[in-house]
């Protein structure tokens, strides 16, 4: 490399920092911030995925090349976060190191298209989309679920997104789904068929982040609050090892972007898993398995019919299993055209996320590349082996050694048939709507349907002599659902209440079901291969499009909160009556005062204020912690047994405060009652503007 051309390589990377670095400084303009962002991840994103993977096409290599380069300058981030703190300087130091090294050692540029190269693809492009008429009404039935999905968009109370979007939502999405899948497999331009992929994706993925004005869920509010602690001070305390690589891919595109900390917190997910997830389990089926791409798109699509749960809203729990559903499919890419230490960096990066998750992902990983490292069977065998043993313990070992580092109370469990056997394996709800129970037949049970039908896939796998492939997946999958069991029965959570308890079981699970899914997949391929390879077949052919659509639309429904006559899910939202009690009580209140709340109105107050008071070690509003001596104890006897003046002369004895605040929200189970008797032995009482929260005063 010549002397020039390092030096034009060093003054372009100086120029892109110099402008990042006057946007952050005085200029302050998010537009700005987008496109100069935009620019560099595109440019230095490009040049990654060309150097790492030379062999793949360019849509695989453009995004996970802008995967690897945030993913750098998160845990650049992550380790100076333990050893110093995070602050401007430092991302600065860290982007200029990182846009340099790929600069000066990134030696493969990528290929330029020239014009006449340009107008032959986009010419190509067009005569080769069909069938044209299926992707124009694909395209508007889409816009239409968007445009549907930003109407209903509020700050009110909701108890269920499908309550107040129009029931024509799902007649759109069920007849574009249909659509999609007659287009990925008539559709010869694989490019635009993946786009069409993502599109859909995102559509399943977004509907919480834009119909929940504020926010959706209860944990993106408390790590919202850390994220802003680091921002604003270089560092949060005490310095845990949980969720810091999630807070430092935020903190880094926050400065890079000039967006705030809050819309990628609430954005980040979502939208990474409309792109990242479509194109690994392509990419894993045609790359890696070299199965035929047309019949491939269509088995992409049934990847989704696992509810989307974990990647409506940013949590580190869905970060870290989206990686972990990235690093499944790409683990059938051979290393000839992916490095396995891009494998290994992705685990890594899990493990800064959310390490009790993490280390079992890293485990398959070492499991894959120990199948490529040792050429001698024997060696290779025994270390899959440990790997093995070290598996079938890996959740309950790290309960407990987490339970030791944090002071958290894990006891174990003699097993008993009372709770080895204690599974609810089949739920049915006869409401007597055939369709409807039917329906839900499904949502009660989708895990044991899944489970049933991996089963079978598997069967299908080894009679088609393809067992090689997917065993690691297989192992590992047996080896999580052996975990679950282990953990459900020997291991009791004493720190932690019953819903949370049945979280980390739920956790443990979706992970075991996330190894099977390539099974599914495949399963799925063969169908559509052996039906519209031959001629004729229709009606196997419309069983096919019409099994997997309905499996769509069933996973969307049950992505999200449900309240109707077979469920009520109780998750409600941060609401803007909840931002406005927080800003009333900070207005009125003294200095020192506690709240009686519930977690949403908490959850208000941490996105408003942080963790700002803490008395007795009690959050200074009730927050359910599993703990028997805590503020929401009193909360939740004000609102199950009676309103007394006596649990709020304990919640103030507990906190040592001289005054009291008990709020009512106006959607909380017998409100009315609860309001009434609350009026007679409070101080004083007053209400939100559109009467939505009912405020009570108590002083000691």
């Amino acid at each position: 490399m010549s002397i020039q051309t390092k030096a034009v390589k060093i003054i372009r990377t100086l120029v892109f920092a110099g402008i990042i670095l006057a946007n952050l400084s005085f200029i302050h303009n998010a537009l700005l911030g987008i496109i100069i962002s935009a620019i560099i991840l595109c440019f230095y994103g490009q040049r990654l995925g060309v150097v790492l993977f030379p062999k793949m096409e360019r849509w695989f290599q453009v995004p996970f090349g802008l995967l690897v380069f945030v993913g750098i300058n998160s845990i650049i981030l992550w380790i100076c976060f333990y050893v110093y703190l995070i602050n401007t300087v430092i991302f600065l130091i860290s982007l200029l190191a990182v846009s340099l090294a790929i600069e000066l050692y990134g030696h493969k540029s990528p290929s330029s298209l020239s014009l006449a190269n340009t107008l032959v693809a986009i010419k190509t492009f067009i005569f080769d989309l069909k069938p044209k008429l299926f992707i124009l009404a694909y395209l508007i039935l889409l816009a239409l679920n968007f445009r549907q999905l930003f109407l209903a968009r509020t700050a009110d109370a909701i108890s269920s997104p499908w309550n107040i979007v129009p029931n024509n939502f799902f007649i759109y999405f069920t007849v574009g789904t249909a659509l999609l899948i007659i287009i990925l497999l008539k559709n010869k331009w694989s490019n635009f068929s993946l786009f069409l992929l993502c599109l859909h994706t995102l559509l399943i993925s977004s509907v919480a982040l834009i119909i929940y004005k504020i926010g959706y869920g209860y944990d993106p509010f408390l790590h919202l609050a850390a994220i802003k602690e680091i921002v604003a001070n270089g560092i949060i305390l005490p310095k845990t090892f949980y969720y810091i690589g999630e807070y430092s891919i935020i903190i880094f595109l926050h400065n890079l972007l000039q967006v705030s900390v809050e819309l990628i917190n609430k954005a980040l997910l979502p939208i990474s898993f409309s792109i990242f997830f479509p194109i690994s389990v392509y990419a894993g089926l045609t790359q890696g398995l070299k199965l035929e791409k047309k019949y491939s798109f269509a088995a992409c699509l049934s990847a989704l019919v696992l509810p989307a749960t974990y990647f409506i809203n940013t949590t580190p729990q869905g970060l870290t299993n989206l990686l972990c559903l990235v690093i499944i499919f790409l683990s059938f890419i051979p290393r000839s055209e992916m490095p396995r230490s891009f494998l290994l960096f992705l685990s890594v990066i899990t493990c800064a996320i959310h390490p009790l998750f993490g280390i079992p992902i890293l485990l398959f990983v070492l499991f894959i590349i120990s199948r490529d490292l040792f050429n001698k069977k024997l060696i290779q065998r025994g270390v899959q082996a440990l790997l093995v043993i070290a598996g079938l313990i890996v959740f309950p070992a790290l309960f407990v050694l987490n339970s030791v580092i944090n002071g958290l109370k894990v006891s174990l469990l003699i097993p008993s048939p009372s709770t080895i056997f204690n599974f609810n394996f089949f739920i049915f709800d006869k409401q007597f709507n055939f369709i409807q129970d039917l329906f839900y037949v499904y949502g009660f049970n989708y895990k044991l349907i899944f489970l049933i039908i991996a089963l079978f896939s598997i069967w299908l796998v080894f009679y088609q002599k393809q067992e090689k492939a997917f065993l690691p997946h297989v192992i590992i999958g047996a080896i999580l659902l052996v975990n679950f069991v282990f953990t459900k029965t020997i291991l009791n959570f004493e720190f932690a209440t019953n819903q949370n308890r049945d979280q980390y079981l739920n956790r443990i699970l979706e992970l075991a079901l996330y190894f099977l899914l390539p099974i599914v997949v495949y399963l799925f391929y063969k169908l559509f291969e052996y039906g519209f390879r031959q001629r004729g077949l229709w009606t196997f052919k419309l069983f096919c499009i019409f099994i997997l659509t309905i499996g769509l639309v069933m996973s969307l429904y049950f992505s999200y909160p449900i309240k109707d006559n077979y469920k009520d899910s109780q998750e409600y939202n941060v609401t803007s009556a909840d931002i406005e009690t927080v800003q009333l009580i900070a207005g009125a209140a003294a200095q020192n005062y506690v709240v009686l709340a519930n977690q949403m109105l908490g959850a208000a107050a941490i996105r408003e204020a942080g963790f700002k008071h803490y008395y007795n070690s009690n959050f200074y509003y009730s927050l359910p912690n599993g703990t028997k001596n805590n503020l929401y104890q009193f909360y939740e006897k004000m609102v199950f047994v009676e309103p007394r003046r006596e649990f709020v002369e304990q919640a103030m004895e507990l906190t040592g405060v001289n005054d009291l605040y008990f709020v009512v929200a106006d959607y909380w189970s017998n409100s009315k009652n609860i309001i009434a008797e609350t009026k007679q032995i409070a101080d004083d009482w007053y209400i939100t503007d559109n009467g939505a929260n009912h405020i009570f005063y108590f002083a000691k």
